[in-house]
């Protein structure tokens, strides 16, 4: 596998290129039938240039999680950070995850797959779960800016992180069975709830 500080512009050019045939292969064909095979033929290159960037279908797993969670930062993040208040980052939160949802459909089906068959080596915690550590901090951070700045209420900020997290992680499994599900009115619901749970009391 090529370390990252050697790779030229051409490598990094192909490794994309493999990361979005294999969230294509994970999306429409389940990770029980996503083989370095039938990820090569989408992307119309050997099993060996796949194994030159990756080393394994392990890495290059771990390599798709990386993505999807870029994409959904590079969506997510602007957003938030253009809200003048911790109670507007949190309206804008949860709307920007439903519409990371919306917008990316094979990337979102592809990491449920991940979740859903991938285990860790040796037991270990699997693929996603450093990225889904870094989203409950991130949004922790998130609420504890609410209340320095006096908008929320005093509540255990890693409890209210994971009920957020858990409503919002919920949403895939249901877009499968439902792919028509009306996500403008889950995104308002979810905003009122926990504008009502985080608010301070007047």
């Amino acid at each position: 596998m090529v370390s990252s500080e050697s790779r030229t512009f051409i490598e990094e050019a192909r490794r994309a290129q493999i990361i979005t045939c294999a969230i294509e292969v994970l999306a429409d064909r389940g990770y029980p039938h996503t083989t370095l095979a039938r990820i090569a033929k989408q992307a119309k290159i050997s099993t060996g240039v796949i194994s030159y960037h990756f080393g394994g279908k392990q890495q290059l797993i771990e390599a798709v999680v990386a993505e999807v969670a870029k994409l959904a930062t590079d969506l997510m993040l602007p957003r938030i950070l253009a809200q003048p208040t911790a109670t507007e980052g949190l309206r804008a939160y949860i709307e920007s995850n439903l519409e990371f949802m919306r917008l990316h459909r094979k990337p979102l089906l592809a990491l449920v797959e991940i979740i859903t068959h991938v285990p860790g080596e040796e037991g270990g915690p699997g693929p996603y779960s450093a990225q889904s550590e870094v989203a409950i901090t991130d949004l922790e951070k998130l609420l504890e800016w609410g209340r320095l700045a006096g908008e929320f209420r005093d509540f255990d900020q890693r409890s209210m992180a994971i009920a957020i997290r858990g409503a919002i992680d919920a949403v895939p499994g249901r877009l499968l069975h439902d792919p028509n599900f009306d996500l403008d009115l889950l995104a308002r619901e979810l905003v009122t709830i926990f504008a009502l749970a985080t608010r301070r009391q007047a």
